[in-house]
């Protein structure tokens, strides 16, 4: 029993010990063992990031704008219309009984040459098709390049659609606008008593253009003209920038100072000018029709103007 004792007391008090050096010197946390590096995932295992649809697809679903939808089930002419941008396209559908029998043909006229065909599309079987036409860039601008009609023939047809569209931006996107035309201006007469030996019409003629937007617009390169005349063309100078509620006047002939920042009825406006004497770029006999290009020529503004007799009182 003794013998017992001793053993019992001899172990608790190594288990004594063993406390006391465990609080003095803690012992070492096992090591765990290291996770396995990170795998990288499977082609499989996540969809891959959306890819941006192509150029076509850009074009068809963002691009083409409308610019006349036409309907019928007989042979006639379609209404005029005009087109911008550097493409355009005609889509056509038809609903026959038979459509291997149904007959569609389409005749394109400029507005200005009825006399003459400017294309033709003869179309059979099927319920319809696209052709697409390319404005050349050399004659992007002149107005007799850009109306149309369609003389339509129709043949064992219910009834038939034309739609018309472009690849125009839409002017309301762009906030620099033409806001006004001064086609009204002042003829100066000779006098050479003066040794003012030239008549000039008309050289404060102006068109206004403005900045309606919240942020600048660089318009190096920009056109201003005369889309019913053909001529003349104002083309801005590099670096020109038009701020937020800037106002720009573009004179017939007036002596301004290119880019000089001038005050006219209490506003700051820079002038240019055509230079184009003796004047008289606007016309006072029949409306005019002014468009702006961007630098890379598509139309972002047009505007025109009434004529007022010359007996009619402009005072209301």
């Amino acid at each position: 029993m003794k013998k017992h004792r001793s053993i019992l007391l001899a172990g608790l008090a190594l288990l004594l010990a063993s406390s006391v050096i465990g609080c003095g010197q803690p012992a070492p946390s096992p090591s765990l063992p290291a996770p396995p590096p990170a795998q990288l995932p499977q082609a499989g295992e996540s969809p891959p990031p959306a890819q941006p649809p192509s150029a076509d697809e850009a074009v068809d679903g963002e691009e083409w704008n409308m610019v006349q939808t036409f309907t019928g089930g007989t042979n006639e002419a379609t209404p005029p219309f005009y087109v911008s941008g550097t493409e355009w396209r005609i889509s056509w559908a038809i609903d026959a009984e038979y459509p291997e029998s149904a007959v569609l043909e389409l005749f394109i006229y400029r507005q200005d040459a009825p006399y003459a065909i400017w294309d033709s599309i003869s179309h059979s079987g099927g319920n319809g098709g696209t052709v697409t036409y390319f404005i050349p860039y050399y004659i992007p601008h002149d107005e007799t390049d850009r109306d149309f009609f369609i003389k339509v023939l129709a043949r064992n047809l219910r009834s038939w659609t034309i739609t018309v569209e472009d690849d125009a931006v839409d002017a309301a996107f762009y906030p620099v606008q033409i806001t006004d035309i001064h086609h009204r201006g002042t003829v100066y007469p000779r006098d050479p008593e003066n040794c003012v030996c030239f008549e000039t019409v008309e050289p404060d003629e102006y068109v206004v253009i403005k900045n309606l937007g919240d942020s600048c617009q660089e318009m190096s390169g920009w056109v201003l003209k005369n889309i019913t005349k053909g001529f003349p063309s104002f083309t801005f100078s590099s670096g020109f920038i038009l701020c937020p509620g800037d106002i720009i006047r573009v004179y017939t002939s007036f002596p301004f100072p290119p880019g000089e920042i001038v005050e006219v009825y209490g506003y700051a406006m820079y002038p240019f000018c055509f230079h184009y004497p003796p004047g008289d770029i606007w016309d006072n006999e029949e409306p005019n029709i002014a468009v702006l290009y961007n630098a890379n020529g598509k139309e972002v503004s047009r505007k025109t103007y009434a004529v007022l007799s010359q007996d009619m009182c402009l005072c209301r």
